[in-house]
């Protein structure tokens, strides 16, 4: 991915009270708490090859950022912006 890369906003249709969502670059948004605390990652994925009849639906990657291990664990694979967002919260 080029650092370049316009930013995609999450295409969420649900309010999100209490939460923050900033596009970084490409296609990597930053969930945040109001306070700033970094709740974690959404990015979202390319579209699986085989599945022709999903073109509609792109899988969103929740994660978050594990600083010990200098690395992400992933949260879950989600297939709305929205349910990827509300995982983070929990």
């Amino acid at each position: 991915m080029d650092i370049l890369e316009r930013r995609t906003p999450l295409p969420l249709v649900a309010a999100h009270p209490g939460i923050t969502i900033l596009a970084l670059h490409g296609r990597l948004s930053r969930v945040t708490r109001l306070d700033g605390a970094v709740l974690g990652y959404v990015e979202l994925l390319d579209d699986p090859p085989d599945a022709a009849e999903l073109a509609a639906h792109r899988p969103f990657l929740a994660k978050r950022l594990r600083p010990r291990a200098q690395g992400f664990v992933e949260v879950g694979r989600f297939w709305s912006a929205d349910d990827a967002v509300d995982a983070l919260r929990r």
